[in-house]
């Protein structure tokens, strides 16, 4: 599960109460491939923060009808990166919310400002730039530097989060402007989206009446550490390595019977099938198998539902989670994911 602090929260209830409407799109109507191939990639993380030991987690693709409740006409969709500095808690988020004008992006500038107060000056950036920092009321008492840019009608959050103090504004500036200039790269068509190939696209659930796809991406192993919760992930990747596996298909769904329901599915594919039923024994054990292969559940600490199995030379692993933050995934998840996985399962293992 991702990590989710106060000023994301503060965002977010400031992109829900923005209910004006508006006419027309005025950037170059961006898809939501488009603005995920202009965020950071990983290696202009680990040169920001100056360090290799910051990992990638799993995207969030904030599209309909995916959280369809609780997102404004004002917004069109958003898309959410996430990294972890590997041996702390710390964690850097870069999200951009793309609403439907530029207006519409501008006033939710100005009633964060308005609800932020006075906030610290820094280095400029984009269209509109504001940072903020607050030190978190939790166990792990992070400190959360914020940076939120505007450039047209999409908002831009940087949150770097660090246990010993709040970042140099200078460095979220720093920060800031990378993401802008990856952003106006994507405009100008000097980034390019890779499409999901056909071999892939037959990897996934297939979308039906249980749920419906909202993105898809391959990433490299090391992803695979936040999203399942591994207490080492330096052993976790190097397991994966050993068997020749170096990336992933993750593919993010929209619940259908509660659109405020979150599904993650990722595909892991081995050398043999052998090689896959060994690394589902070595995490979950054979004997926590049901009779059909699947070890599934309820995991109280992180509020979400779980399948992993075996099919063929591929593992596949599904979650299903709230998009709500704090809140645990509702029992509509139990039911299309038992489908989902019956489905899945044969399809995986003729592929």
């Amino acid at each position: 599960m991702s990590r989710r602090f106060v000023v994301l929260g503060l965002l977010a209830s400031l992109v829900i109460g923005a209910c004006t409407r508006s006419a027309g799109v005025s950037d170059a109507n961006a898809k939501p491939a488009d603005i995920y191939a202009a965020g950071p990639s990983v290696s202009d993380v680990r040169s920001l923060l100056g360090d290799s030991t910051w990992w990638p987690g799993v995207p969030q693709f904030g599209v309909r009808p995916l959280g369809l409740p609780s997102t404004p006409e004002t917004v069109r969709f958003s898309i959410t990166q996430h990294y972890v500095h590997v041996g702390t808690s710390e964690t850097f988020v870069a999200s951009y919310v793309v609403y439907s004008s530029v207006s519409n992006a501008t006033s939710f500038m100005s009633s964060l400002q308005t609800q932020l107060g006075t906030t610290p000056t820094g280095p400029r950036a984009g269209d509109q730039v504001i940072y903020y920092g607050v030190r978190q009321a939790t166990k792990t008492a992070l400190y959360e530097t914020v940076a939120f840019t505007r450039v047209g009608q999409v908002v831009i959050t940087a949150d770097l989060t660090r246990g010993t103090g709040f970042a140099d504004i200078a460095e979220m500036g720093r920060i800031a402007n990378k993401l802008v200039s990856r952003l106006k790269d994507e405009f100008a068509g000097k980034v390019k989206p890779s499409p999901t190939p056909a071999t892939d696209a037959n990897l996934l659930p297939a979308p039906g009446q249980d749920v419906t796809l909202v993105g898809t991406v391959r990433l490299p192993v090391e992803a695979a550490a936040d999203m399942l919760g591994s207490s080492s992930p330096t052993d976790l990747a190097n397991g994966f390595h050993q068997a020749g596996v170096t990336d992933f298909l993750f593919a993010d769904y929209a619940l259908d019977a509660d659109l405020t329901m979150e599904v993650r599915a990722s595909v892991f594919t081995f050398s043999s099938s052998s090689d896959a039923s060994a690394w589902i024994d070595a995490v979950v054990g054979a004997s926590n198998l049901d009779s059909s292969g699947v070890a599934s559940g309820y995991s109280t600490a992180t509020g979400q539902y779980y399948a992993l199995f075996a099919a063929g030379s591929h593992v596949g692993v599904l979650f299903c989670a709230s998009t709500v933050q704090f809140e645990a995934a509702a029992r509509a998840c139990e039911a299309p994911m038992a489908n989902v996985i019956s489905s899945w399962q044969t399809s995986l293992s003729a592929a």
